[in-house]
């Protein structure tokens, strides 16, 4: 979990119902801060309405410091040591040794999420969808270990009637996340942000803008000119 967005989808999925009940299993929120600089970009965890969505889990690991100091989007665990990076984490986090892991990740063709997939070699993997990317082909050819274990990929209707072409090629399904769900969570965040004076400096000077983007020249998919 690296985005605030991707934590209200992923809790809107669980209120929903789509990853079955609380009490059957030991939920653990995993959060990666995948900035290029993480230490001086804002935690996910000091976002407003960060609180209540964690909430919905048993317990939160910083992956950041689970593998410091390596970054969380450069590093990868080699082929031979995933065994005992698995042994290592399901201690850490207190993990049964032979329970079965379930794994709800983001961007499956990057890491960190692609080296939880390597080291839980075993588990099947839930794709949620944190954005309009998920329309658009995946970017990255996954290995067969990787996309047979694919389940499905979590999305939110946010074109209707465009089907998402994210992971397609391996034969994975998507599956809405519904908006109703999505939009209490949202309105859990708004409630969080009420009395924010910056929002409130913000409406009082109304009309006002917001610029939404997405990191698109980072990922070289366009240049830093064209975004």
């Amino acid at each position: 979990m690296s985005t605030l967005y991707g934590a209200a989808t992923l809790a809107a999925a669980l209120d929903a119902g789509q990853f079955g009940r609380a009490l059957d299993s030991h939920r653990i929120l995993l959060v990666s801060n995948n900035a290029a600089v993480p230490e001086t970009a804002l935690r996910l965890e000091e976002m407003r309405g960060y609180g209540s969505l964690a909430a919905r889990f048993d317990a939160v690991v910083d992956w950041n410091e689970a593998i410091s100091p390596h970054h969380p989007s450069g590093w990868g665990p080699r082929s031979e040591e995933t065994v005992l990076w698995q042994r290592a984490f399901r201690l850490a986090w207190d993990i049964d040794p032979d329970a079965p892991v379930d794994l709800a990740v983001e961007s499956i063709q990057v890491n960190p999420a692609r080296a939880l997939a390597a080291i839980f070699s075993e588990s099947a993997v839930h794709v949620y969808a944190d954005g309009l990317m998920s329309y658009g082909p995946t970017r990255n050819r996954l290995p067969q270990s990787i996309a047979c274990r694919i389940r499905r990929v979590l999305h939110l209707d946010l074109v209707t009637g465009l089907r998402p072409l994210l992971l397609a090629e391996a034969g994975v399904e998507p599956e809405l996340v519904p908006d109703d769900a999505f939009r209490a969570v949202l309105s859990e965040i708004a409630a969080a942000a009420d009395g924010d004076r910056k929002l409130a400096a913000a409406e009082a000077a109304a009309p006002t803008a917001m610029l939404l983007g997405q990191y698109l020249a980072a990922l070289t998919i366009l240049t830093p000119e064209e975004e």
